[in-house]
């Protein structure tokens, strides 16, 4: 069915293009004129300001909302971060408390393996922070992390 350019039913079409609206929005605003009883094929003029701001309005929240959407995305790999470095700093003061309060001071040499198993932890730490099924926040306790 081909509309006439200056009905309702083209207008609707045009400017829901123009704005890339959800196709639910073109039928409720359809529905709307049609319970009541205000047929699309009539002439749009003393509907057209109303019509543009409704899909202006509409173009602007999709806008709010998609930016609103990736603030969103930005704030939870913030936490993330900030979790990751919070485990890692609490994973360090453990050692160094550790260390302080060890029985008896340690050779270098029996320091060395001590180290690295402190680095690979944190590394296992930082690799298990990336996996995806990770919680969007951590919440720190007392206990050890591990």
């Amino acid at each position: 069915m081909e509309l006439d350019r200056r009905s309702i039913g083209f207008h609707i079409d045009a400017l829901a293009r123009a704005s890339g609206a959800p196709a639910s929005l073109v039928e409720q605003i359809r529905a709307i004129f049609i319970r009541r009883g205000v047929p699309l094929e009539q002439d749009a003029l003393p509907y057209v300001e109303i019509l543009e701001e409704t899909f202006t309005r509409a173009a602007m929240l999709e806008k709010d909302n998609a930016s609103a959407r990736d603030a969103v995305t930005r704030l939870e790999e913030n936490s993330r971060r900030f979790a990751d470095s919070c485990l890692e700093l609490y994973g360090q003061l453990r050692s160094m408390d550790d260390f302080v309060r060890g029985p008896e001071r340690r050779s270098p040499g029996e320091s060395a393996p001590r180290r690295r198993k402190v680095r690979e932890r944190a590394a296992d730490r930082r690799k298990a922070a990336k996996a995806p099924t990770r919680p969007f926040f951590v919440i720190l306790t007392p206990s050890d992390p591990e």
